[in-house]
């Protein structure tokens, strides 16, 4: 697998994205539909259903206080409504601020995803193997800065500890606990597949080059060729084929 490919730093990104909601005419909740939508299809290639009746696979999602967890939130509504996945929400310090996460946490009760907000639960949960197809780690983007804090330092480390007998972990952007331009911290959470938004991040090189088999996605979408130009990721737009959401890297 190359690594073959440009990428945009923490700073640039951010600005990308206030650039998308400016001049580019797009609101939080396109951007984040579009994207959960594109984390949702990535699973379900990547991953595919094994059962197409109940008990269906389970996938974890792991959802973060920002908008990484949104974008988490949105891609479990659809795995849920395809009938491919029965998610398992843990989402153990919610977003009290934003309407729109709000909405989505309810769009999610109105389907009876179960949630739940404890290690504990977790464990519980990945105690019986096959039960859970994959991890779907939504906790934290780009905007991500060290040290990781509770209560999703024990979470990523029991992952971390764990991970040779767990599920596979699939990351949203970055891979929760690294450093957007370093990579791994002081805790690695071992993501076997990781897709980058937009345009990959720096950390998106060394997540491919970190070992074999490592799995690399772009979606997201949305920007115009002006705005790739500007931007000098002119190569990203042009790796996606026909009407492809996704790509694989």
């Amino acid at each position: 697998m190359s690594a073959a490919f440009k990428t945009l730093s923490a700073k640039t990104a951010a600005q990308l994205d206030k650039e998308l909601m400016s001049t580019g005419a797009f609101s939080i909740d396109q951007l984040m539909e579009l994207a959960g939508l594109a984390v949702a299809k990535a699973i379900y290639k990547q991953y595919p259903p094994q059962k197409t009746t109940p008990p269906l696979q389970k996938v974890l999602v792991l959802v973060g206080p920002g908008n990484n967890g949104g974008d988490g939130l949105v891609a479990a509504r659809h795995l849920k409504t395809w009938g491919a996945y029965e998610p398992i929400i843990y989402y153990p310090k919610k977003s009290t601020k934003s309407d729109l996460i709000s909405r989505l946490v309810e769009q999610l009760q109105n389907l009876e995803i179960k949630e739940i907000s404890t290690l504990e639960e977790i464990k519980s949960l990945l105690t019986n193997k096959g039960e859970v197809a994959v991890i779907l780690d939504a906790i934290f983007g780009f905007s991500f800065k060290p040290p990781i804090r509770e209560p999703f330092k024990d979470v990523i480390g029991f992952i971390s500890q764990h991970h040779d007998s767990l599920p596979p972990v699939f990351s949203v952007d970055i891979p929760s606990g690294w450093d957007v331009d370093e990579g791994p911290t002081d805790i690695d959470i071992h993501a076997a597949g990781l897709i980058s938004l937009t345009a990959p991040k720096p950390c998106a090189e060394r997540f491919v080059k970190s070992g074999p088999n490592k799995v690399h996605y772009l979606g997201g979408r949305f920007i115009s060729p002006a705005v790739a130009k500007k931007y000098g990721i002119e190569d990203v737009l042009n790796k996606y084929k026909g009407d492809e959401l996704i790509t694989k890297l």
